[in-house]
């Protein structure tokens, strides 16, 4: 595992950690610290790793998050909370461990009960994302590697953590001599938050909005009917804000988060048009979908799983704007079709 980049302080009193992920192609997470008088605030938390991310000196798997707090001068006893703006594991996994061993509370959207109730069943999960992908036509080996993503996680989330303050979005927290709000920005989770600072233009984002790749927006049976259309209404509502600063999940900081709003929101339109656009020349599978899209790009089993549960989120929305319907061939697998109806294009 690559030794991530040193923590650094990104506005007043706000530091940037750069904890150590490596799974699945993701090499950190991007954790902040908010420095108060009396306690400290965290945002999100990463995985259980060690100091020097190939062992471990503490046995709860927080030795990279101790170091990297301890190099700006905080350490787990200082913080009164911990705020998690997804139950994404990269995001949540050591949660558990942060609030033994700081005593300091957990704030989560209320609807990350749907991640939490994932972890506690993990191979009912699997079995449910496997019987998902089989609908829309992946067979064989390739099934079976794009659904047991999640039993590559679970090792590094040493215990599964209970909020003990959940969120609905407008909450306020004082913070580095910051008044935050929570905006609750679904889409990409159904219960995924950003903190906003509006007197200086600071936006914790998570991954709701990202600079180093497009944030994906999956399709995921059980929790949202139309996921697309949550993340590009929220994609607005953070455009609205016009932040000037933004803290990114993943990635270094990088400025004016209203256009990088607007540039995800542009290409996910595009997206839908592009899917809409196949489904109206032809019936089509989300197999045979994701190869008129990627074509004979290799994608490993995770990538697989990303890419036709986002096309499955696509093509959710066209459905629940009547634009789109799906049918089972005698196989039982689905295939999509045009209504016929305009069904609020794009």
């Amino acid at each position: 595992m690559a030794r991530p980049e040193p923590a650094a302080e990104v506005a007043p009193d706000v530091y940037r950690l750069a904890l150590p992920l490596g799974i699945h192609g993701v090499p950190t997470l991007s954790a902040y610290l908010i420095r108060g008088d009396d306690g400290d605030t965290l945002v999100d938390c990463g995985i259980a790793a060690g100091a020097g991310h190939g062992g471990d000196a503490e046995p709860d798997g927080t030795g990279a998050l101790a170091a990297a707090l301890a190099a700006v001068g905080g350490s787990l006893g200082r913080l009164e909370r911990l705020v998690v703006t997804h139950a994404h594991i990269d995001h949540f996994g050591l949660a558990g461990e942060v609030v033994r061993r700081s005593g300091g509370e957990l704030w989560m959207h209320r609807r990350t009960e749907l991640d939490l109730a994932k972890y506690a069943d993990p191979e009912e999960a699997v079995d449910r994302r496997t019987l998902m992908l089989a609908d829309h036509g992946l067979y064989g080996p390739e099934l079976t590697e794009a659904s047991e993503g999640l039993r590559d996680w679970m090792p590094v989330m040493p215990s599964i953590a209970q909020p003990t303050r959940l969120l609905d979005g407008g909450e306020y927290l004082t913070a580095g001599g910051r008044t935050w709000q929570v905006v609750h920005t679904p889409g990409h989770s159904p219960g995924h938050v950003c903190l906003w600072s509006a007197e200086d233009g600071l936006l914790c984002s998570g991954d709701h909005l990202l600079q180093v790749v497009t944030p994906p927006v999956t399709f995921e049976r059980g929790f949202e009917r139309d996921p697309m259309g949550s993340y590009l209404a929220s994609l607005e509502r953070v455009r609205a804000l016009e932040p000037d600063l933004v803290l990114p999940g993943h990635g270094p900081p990088f400025r004016d988060g209203a256009r990088r709003a607007e540039a995800i929101a542009r290409g996910k339109l595009r997206r839908l048009r592009q899917v809409r656009e196949l489904v109206e020349d032809r019936d089509h599978t989300v197999t045979e979908l994701t190869t008129s899209l990627f074509g004979s790009a290799t994608l490993t089993g995770p990538q697989r799983h990303f890419a036709m549960a986002e096309i499955l989120a696509y093509l959710a929305y066209h459905e629940v704007r009547g634009a789109l319907e799906r049918t089972r061939r005698p196989d039982g697998v689905f295939r999509w079709r045009p209504t016929g109806k305009n069904g609020d294009a794009p």
